[in-house]
């Protein structure tokens, strides 16, 4: 493998480890207001919606007493779709509960997003009379739609209707402070805590986030390490508590919210299953209807696309320098691999035609780096020759070099751009597959989940930078890794000057073997038959494609030939003539 191949195999190497080790005045008005609210509801909400339990209109007028409305017991309804089952408490009129019913756990139990006390909304406001009302304490007469898709709690001073649709993730919310004082801002506590959901604890940690979109400064997140807090300034658009492959998120009405402070934790704990704690603070502009929409589902990049409120941004398809690298996976990976999902039941398969296509697409930069490897092996005879000619002089050696690869119209870069041209779909890959739900608990081969690691074997200690299990894809990749190493050693010309340059292309794979043990095993699977691709494409081209005679005759007929004009090689040989004036006076 010649010196230029080696740069930019370990330019890449370099990003790549770069880049995996780089949150109450008068009563007969008020008790007026209440008839003119509840009757407003009622319209919306008609008697013959709900079934046999107290309308909103009695609920709200006739009930004044707090101490009545506070006796109401407490009671839990259910309201679900296909897809979605929340619990409701009428002790403080939210939801307590959300179940994905399409979704499991890793070890096939009912994907619980969140359950328990943690979880709660809280409105706050200072009412007409001039006291504080927060509703999480209140017990709220409830009213149920007869189908079972829109629920409302109410009391003298408060309601709130829920609404699913028939199907999908996305509930409508809308909120009636009804004693509340105009003139001051309402206060919306939302609390939660997130569970472990996956086989990998330390991934679905580190992709634990809190993701917000801002009236100004627009998308960004934050993960969730330590205990942090964070405070916005601005309107917000929407504020989501992002796990792995599930989110939910609070989407106020357009600049209803006009700031907001979040406080986050991890809180992990195996015997619980609990892995952090979420909770935001935001201050809501006094209106008579506070509207929102709910989102409690899936990471599903097509599906969080289709709301048109930017939630798919909640997805990194990209990290820091790199960021320019989402495009890619949002105009090539993402419609390729779903037109194939279409088609084929079994994304090892997917996986697989992808990686023939990437490949395609990636052919005429990879050929070109075959061909300029045979042409550097053709010109062994004649790099030979300089070599006995000029002994230890490498100024002079370096000139006569640039010399003859001029006249022989090779460039010492072919080796090095076509791995730099594919270093953004190398990392867009990165990104995509660790993310991509639709992977998560699909099976292939002997991968029980192609969303995580692929163990073979789990190690009863942890082995340093390897880990404590055994990915059969990643040992694969590297075995390949190495053979190609091997195999591209022996087609290329080797740097004699430089003993350790031989054993460059051998280290490189065991240190995958490290960094690749962890990831999913999509991704490892990608790169090993990427690998396998690479062996066949080289051993065709080398053999039947490129003739080494013909290009060294080639050569040879060029020699008495004026060069071509290159001006990157014209500079380099400058460069080196002037260092070798330069070593001559000193």
């Amino acid at each position: 493998m010649d010196k230029n191949t080696l740069a930019g195999f370990g330019l890449l190497m370099l990003l790549l480890i770069g880049y995996i080790f780089y949150n109450q005045s008068a009563e007969t008005k008020y008790k007026q207001k209440l008839t003119n609210d509840s009757i407003a509801n009622a319209k919306l909400h008609p008697m013959s919606e709900f079934k046999n339990v107290n309308s909103i209109k009695d609920s709200s007028i006739a009930s004044l007493d707090s101490n009545a409305v506070q006796s109401i017991p407490e009671k839990e309804t259910i309201l679900q779709n296909d897809d979605l089952a929340i619990t409701f408490t009428n002790k403080g009129g939210f939801p307590k509960k959300a179940e994905l019913k399409k979704f499991k756990t890793f070890d096939g139990k009912p994907l619980i997003l969140f359950n328990g006390e943690k979880n709660f909304l809280d409105f706050g406001f200072k009412t007409v009379s001039g006291s504080m009302l927060h509703t999480r304490t209140v017990s709220m007469n409830e009213a149920v739609s007869t189908d079972n898709k829109s629920i409302t709690y109410s009391t003298p001073d408060f309601y709130i209707t829920y609404t699913l649709p028939s199907s999908g993730y996305m509930i409508k919310v809308s909120a009636s402070p009804t004693s509340a004082d105009k003139s001051q801002s309402i206060s919306l506590d939302w609390n939660s805590e997130s569970f472990l959901t996956e086989q990998d604890i330390p991934s679905q940690q580190m992709y634990t986030q809190v993701c917000y979109n801002l009236e100004k400064e627009g998308f960004d997140h934050f993960t969730i390490k330590d205990k942090a807090t964070k405070e916005f300034k601005e309107s917000v658009k929407w504020l989501s508590f992002k796990q792995h492959y599930f989110n939910t998120t609070l989407i106020p009405e357009a600049k209803l919210v006009s700031s907001a402070k979040v406080s986050t934790q991890i809180a992990l704990d195996t015997a619980t299953k609990t892995l952090s704690d979420f909770s935001s603070t935001m201050t809501l502009a006094p209106q008579n209807n506070l509207n929102f929409e709910f989102y409690m589902g899936p990471n599903n990049y097509s599906l969080l696309k289709s709301y048109k409120k930017d939630l798919q941004e909640i997805i990194p398809l990209s990290y820091g320098i790199f960021g320019f690298v989402k495009y890619i996976n949002i105009w090539l990976i993402i419609p390729i691999f779903n037109t194939l999902a279409k088609f084929f039941s079994s994304y090892g398969v997917v996986i697989l035609i992808l990686t023939f296509i990437i490949r395609l697409l990636m052919s005429p930069f990879t050929y070109k780096s075959y061909v300029s490897s045979a042409k550097m092996k053709a010109l062994k005879p004649e790099m030979d020759e300089l070599r006995e000619r000029l002994g230890d002089d490498k100024q002079a050696f370096g000139i006569e070099q640039m010399k003859l690869y001029r006249q022989a119209g090779v460039n010492p870069l072919g080796g090095c751009l076509p791995a730099l041209l594919q270093l953004p779909v190398f990392f867009a890959l990165l990104s995509f597959f660790p993310h991509a739900i639709e992977l998560r608990q699909e099976h292939f081969l002997w991968a029980h989940d192609m969303s995580t690691y692929d163990s073979i074997l789990n190690l009863p200690f942890t082995i340093p930078f390897y880990g404590n299990h055994v990915s059969l894809f990643t040992i694969l990749f590297v075995i390949t890794s190495l053979v190609l190493a091997l195999y591209s050693m022996n087609m290329t010309v080797q740097d004699q000057s430089n003993p350790m340059m031989k054993y460059l292309p051998f280290i490189m794979p065991v240190m995958f073997l490290g960094i690749f043990n962890k990831l999913p095993a999509a991704l490892t699977f990608y790169y090993f038959v990427s690998n396998v691709i690479t062996l066949g494409l080289q051993y065709i081209i080398q053999n039947y494609i490129i003739n080494p005679d013909k290009i060294h005759a080639a050569i040879q007929a060029k020699k008495n030939e004026a060069p071509k004009e290159n001006k990157l090689m014209a500079r380099m040989a400058e460069m080196q003539k002037a260092q070798q004036e330069k070593m001559k006076k000193k």
